[in-house]
């Protein structure tokens, strides 16, 4: 599942059931810039929870998508490219020492008493995590698995779109890479909100401990507004995005609209911070706490949102920088919400992708990243 082959012109595409999102990076000495970045609407239906329905149709829109970039053509056509969250099996399990020849086969059997599907049915890629602390008693083993008729229908899309597929990998494999620095070893919850649901990653000791997918959306927070304001979903999305959870009585129906998945939100949060807590001696003694959350996806933009779950949670909360393994000037700023383009200086370095954008592409970001980083 995972080709450590490298090439410069290897772009990240970001597909999701309604958008698709491009991004290609280049290595200028020892610093990248953004070449392109392209974000296009995928009518509903031809992705649906992930999975392929309609390649056909999928296939127009990214070529639709490739064609708006006759002014700075994206170089070459090798990409790496998502995979789902909900449809792979992210694991970490533990092993006895033993060979690394007896490795692979001990994985193997190890992996299908963890996953709800036989070997034979998925592509399956590894890897020993690097202790932190000592224990000489086992290996902790991060393991990523996709069912096999997935792969190949998003192999077959990608070919079929005139591109060259060097690696699909996980979506939260991808948002770590675009936003934590390498060495950072702070226990992390990163939760990626987007239009159709939310992905939770923890993050701690240079490895993802735990993943999930819940149905929280962006979508679910236009709903709420429409249907408790009776207006429109472009009018929902709006009021949503500038208004948000602002407590004031003027916004107070907007709020009252959204609190219940918002505080639904910050239930889950506790719940995987609890299970993290419960779960991670071994990796950092017994201290070893979640310290912050970090949120990205285009709906993380909701108005307030930090300051609400930070106040649930008493834990810092702030939205996550998909630039700071990109642009070596921003890894000491500030990432404020309220600020929305960068300074002058590094405005042709980004093409003019302002911080707040960025974070719907932190995924295809992420992507990108892969191929300069190998």
């Amino acid at each position: 599942m995972f080709n450590p082959f490298l090439q410069k012109s290897v772009f990240g595409l970001d597909l999701s059931d309604l958008t698709l999102k491009i991004v290609q990076l280049k290595r200028e000495k020892q610093r990248l810039s953004l070449v392109n970045f392209i974000k296009e609407d995928i009518p509903a239906g031809l992705i649906q929870a992930g999975e392929i329905k309609q390649e056909k149709e999928l296939v127009a829109v990214l070529k639709q998508a490739l064609e708006k970039t006759k002014k700075s053509p994206f170089q070459g056509n090798p990409v790496v490219c998502n995979l789902p969250e909900e449809k792979v099996f992210i694991r970490i399990i533990q092993l006895p020492l033993m060979k690394k020849e007896e490795l692979d086969k001990a994985v193997k059997w190890e992996t299908e008493a963890h996953i709800p599907l036989s070997i034979d049915e998925v592509y399956l890629d590894w890897q020993i995590i690097k202790p932190i602390i000592n224990h000489l008693d086992h290996y902790d083993v991060l393991i990523a698995a996709a069912p096999r008729p997935l792969v190949d229908r998003y192999l077959s899309f990608l070919k079929k779109g005139g591109l060259e597929p060097v690696a699909l990998e996980p979506e939260s494999v991808a948002v770590v890479r675009s936003l934590i620095l390498p060495n950072d070893f702070k226990p992390t919850i990163i939760v990626d909100l987007g239009a159709t649901g939310t992905n939770f990653v923890i993050f701690s000791a240079l490895a993802i401990r735990f993943t999930s997918h819940i149905a929280i959306s962006g979508q679910l927070f236009n709903q709420a507004i429409m249907r408790d304001l009776k207006v429109d979903e472009n009018q929902a999305n709006q009021l949503k995005i500038e208004i948000g959870l602002n407590k004031t009585q003027k916004s107070g129906k907007i709020y009252q609209a959204l609190e219940p998945l918002a505080d639904d939100l910050a239930k889950q949060l506790k719940d995987y911070i609890a299970f993290y807590r419960e779960h991670a001696s071994h990796v950092h003694g017994p201290n070893g706490l979640i310290g912050r959350v970090l949120l990205c996806g285009g709906d993380s933009l909701l108005l307030n949102l930090p300051s609400y779950l930070e106040q649930k949670l008493n834990l810092p909360v702030e939205l996550g920088n998909p630039l700071i393994n990109i642009l070596p000037l921003l890894k000491k700023a500030s990432f404020p919400s309220k600020q929305s383009s960068l300074p002058s200086v590094l405005q042709k370095k980004t093409q003019g992708l302002s911080k707040r954008e960025a974070l719907t592409y932190t995924t295809a970001l992420g992507l990108a990243l892969r191929s300069c980083n190998l």
